[in-house]
């Protein structure tokens, strides 16, 4: 008799059945198609058999009870829309599988039951027919009708997509433990998936119990139960058939020795099995001599280090040891070929991306394909299904669209990293549930609504407070990767300081880190040697991941990161002795703020401010040129724009004395979820000297600021600014929002991530520089 006869039976809370598995050892039934053979059923739906010869049913299931077996199978394997359709039963989904558990509950009233859940009869796209969604919504409607099970077990798998859309339906409706099991042999699925990454995959998507099942037979599974107890704590369970089966003449066969397979259901159990059972083949004699094999063996304790883990369909990668490459050059961002390529739906240039990249030695491969104007969700899937396609490395999926994020987490083959989570409760809510629901490990990014932290404690503090909130929904600390926000040093010099400080200390609590290389030398000349010595710097005291361009070939040499000032300021002569109109230009083109409002001063004496005025926005039109041909960087025109700062602030009321009208007035503003400024605060510069009233709301502002400050301001033009594909959209938003309050000024846009095209599209103007800006200003308010 079964181990639990005598005892009241009632439905195991998952915490209380998991911890009897560390207490004895259960005993799974056998094989439900071979005895339904063996009582004559050949033809028709197997299913079927739950309502329609109940009694058959229930014979079986009370002879793998009377065998030994604690855990019984509802006569379920097939009974999902998908494959009943084949017997034009898909509308009998819930009848048949709430009989099926009752069944089980009347022959075997002190087993538990456990609801079967098999294949759906072919794969997800692009391998089969099935999307994800009809997948996922097929498994959702069976397990709901299983409710009322004790387990359920998710069985006979063969490709991971599957199992994923199985395990996620389960997790969001089944209240009992879950038990994962694949079919594996000669190490890997039929459609490529290997051991480690079916482990990993199933772990991260919340399998209670991991196994597998069917495959080629005790002494082959054996082989794969020696790599699952290597990569996993969960409790194990193993279904082999009955070795191979024969056909002699018109009958299977199998021959396989009961006593031998009862000795590897012992051997499984030493290996750390703690439910063992029987596949195809198998009967209520192979389960009795398994039951008195295992009967007095206790669960063995075993113990593994977690590591973080990312895969892709065919492998599993652990970030451990040197710091790995994560490949960026699948991002449109100041690629007009490739933003010109997504747009046409075509996927040439991501092919030719990912394989050099993975041929200069990236280790993972981040996404992003955030063009203005197209449909994100529809071409990020192109792009993970082209990818994963071509080469075998996980994935970084990089966007900030959240119905994009979710449409490629369900795309994706296997394991993926989200780029990424920050610590604004918005990003919380939304990102954190589908990294758990879908299995994906996240990048933390140290910043939330009030921007990048300037400080290393903060950082550490926000990406803490991710973490935790991480934690509480059930995402392993191996799974979330810190990203401590590489800032160029082009604007501060201890920069670098800040961001190895917080990388150091992320490290010592035991969280992996990432950073984005190249974003250290964001405006200077001489980058890839500034970025190698960045990565040297940062891969000594323990960077795990850096994401940079792998055909830069950046070598790390041992020299360190030094903020040279020869490299990034252009050399100043002493001009003061020079004509006034030249000191006043010198003072804009070598940004000397500290001096400009003394010569400034002097040059009021002997012109007029207008004069003044004209001549320093010569200068800031040459800084513009200078910048636009390469011979400036970003710290030149950040410092010729302070100047120029200071220069108008002293200005402003001389000019109105000498009846200088202001221009116009323009409301300018970065759109929500976008902090980057520089761009903008160089616009403004120009404006204002300009002798335009500019109104600043800032970055990161809200559609609804923008809308009530222009009502109530009354701007000739709003001025938008966006640097991320994942913000830029949000423009649309304003401008739609500005025509529905009966707001008709004009709009003009810009941002490294926008395009005339776009621009047009939402029937804005488009500054593509700075200067152009202020000429498309001019244009419109004249």
């Amino acid at each position: 008799m079964a181990y639990m006869e005598g005892l009241l039976v009632v439905k195991f809370r998952n915490e209380e059945f998991l911890k009897q598995l560390e207490k004895r050892i259960f005993v799974l039934d056998g094989a439900m198609g071979t005895m339904l053979q063996k009582h004559g059923f050949t033809k028709g739906c197997p299913d079927e058999l739950s309502i329609k010869n109940p009694e058959l049913v229930k014979k079986i299931h009370k002879a793998y009870a009377d065998a030994g077996s604690d855990l019984i199978i509802t006569n379920t394997f097939g009974a999902n829309r998908t494959k009943l359709k084949a017997y034009n039963l898909q509308d009998k989904v819930i009848e048949i599988n709430k009989a099926a558990v009752k069944n089980i509950r009347k022959a075997c009233p002190n087993c538990l039951v456990v609801g079967d859940v098999g294949p759906l009869g072919g794969f997800i796209e692009p391998l089969g027919k099935l999307t994800f969604n009809e997948a996922y919504g097929a498994y959702k409607e069976q397990i709901k009708a299983l409710e009322e099970a004790d387990l359920l077990i998710i069985e006979t798998i063969s490709d991971i997509r599957v199992l994923k859309a199985a395990l996620i339906a389960a997790k969001e409706l089944f209240e009992g433990p879950i038990i994962s099991s694949m079919t594996i042999q000669d190490g890997r699925t039929t459609t490529g998936t290997d051991v480690e990454t079916y482990v990993t995959i199933a772990d991260a998507l919340g399998a209670d119990i991991i196994g597998v099942n069917c495959s080629d037979g005790p002494a082959g599974m054996y082989e794969t139960a020696k790599l699952i107890v290597k990569n996993t704590n969960k409790p194990i369970c193993f279904q082999p058939n009955a070795g191979i089966p024969k056909i002699v003449g018109k009958e299977t066969v199998w021959d396989y020795p009961i006593d031998k397979f009862a000795d590897y259901a012992e051997k499984f159990v030493k290996l750390g099995a703690n439910i063992v059972g029987g596949c195809c083949g198998t009967n209520p004699d192979f389960i009795k001599a398994i039951t008195d094999k295992v009967k007095k063996l206790k669960p063995i304790k075993r113990r593994i280090k977690e590591k973080t883990k990312l895969c892709s369909r065919t492998k599993t990668i652990a970030v451990e040891g040197k710091t790995m490459i994560v490949g960026e050059r699948i991002n449109p961002t100041n690629k007009k070929d490739l933003q010109e390529e997504i747009k046409k739906g075509k996927t040439g240039i991501i092919r030719r991306e990912a394989l050099e990249q993975l041929k200069e030695g990236a280790t993972f491969l981040d996404i992003n394909v955030g063009v203005p104007g197209v449909d994100e969700t529809g071409s990020l899937k192109m792009a993970i299904d082209t990818v994963q396609n071509i080469v075998d490395v996980p994935l970084v999926i990089d966007t900030a669209d959240i119905n994009a994020l979710e449409a490629a987490l369900q795309q994706s083959d296997g394991k993926p990293l989200i780029n990424s989570v920050n610590g604004s409760e918005k990003s919380l809510k939304s990102v954190l549930p589908l990294a758990k629901k879908y299995g994906a490990a996240i990048v933390a990014l140290a910043l939330d609504e009030k921007g990048i932290p300037k400080t290393k404690e903060k950082r550490v503090e926000i990406a803490k407070k991710i973490i935790a909130e991480a934690e509480k929904i059930g995402i392993k600390k191996e799974d979330v990767i810190v990203d401590c926000l590489t800032l160029t040093i082009a604007t501060n010099p201890e920069n670098e300081k800040i961001i190895l400080g917080a990388v150091k200390e992320i490290n010592s609590l035991g969280y992996k880190t990432i950073l984005g290389i190249s974003n250290i030398s964001h405006g200077l000349p001489n980058r890839k040697e500034i970025n190698a010595k960045f990565l040297k710097k940062a891969s000594d005291i323990g960077l795990n991941l850096a994401i940079l361009n792998p055909l830069d070939n950046i070598i790390v040499s041992d020299t360190e990161i030094r903020f040279l000032e020869e490299e990034v300021k252009i050399k100043k002569e002493d001009y003061s002795r020079l004509p006034i109109e030249k000191q006043l230009h010198n003072a804009v083109l070598y940004g000397d703020k500290e001096n400009i409002v003394g010569i400034i001063n002097n040059a009021l004496k002997k012109m007029k401010a207008l004069h003044v005025n004209d001549l320093l926005i010569k200068a800031l039109e040459e800084v513009g040129r200078k910048f636009k041909c390469k011979e400036y960087f970003l710290p030149q025109v950040l410092l010729s724009a302070a100047a120029m700062k200071n220069a108008f602030a002293r200005l402003k009321k001389e000019i109105k004395k000498e009846g200088g009208k202001v221009k116009g007035r323009i409301l300018f503003a970065t759109v929500k979820d976008d902090i980057h400024d520089i761009g903008k605060n160089i616009v403004v510069a120009l404006l204002e000297s300009h002798n335009y009233e500019v109104i600043d709301l800032g970055s990161d502002v809200p559609t609804k600021t923008i809308i009530n400050t222009t009502i109530k301001k009354k701007p000739d033009i709003v001025c938008l600014s966006a640097l991320m594909t994942t913000t830029v959209r949000e423009m649309e938003n304003v401008i739609k929002e500005l025509r529905l309050n009966n707001i008709k000024i004009p709009v003009l846009v810009g941002g490294a991530v926008v395009t005339d095209d776009y621009a047009r599209s939402i029937k804005a103007g488009y500054g593509k520089d700075a200067l152009d800006a202020v000429k498309k200003v001019n244009g419109l308010v004249q």
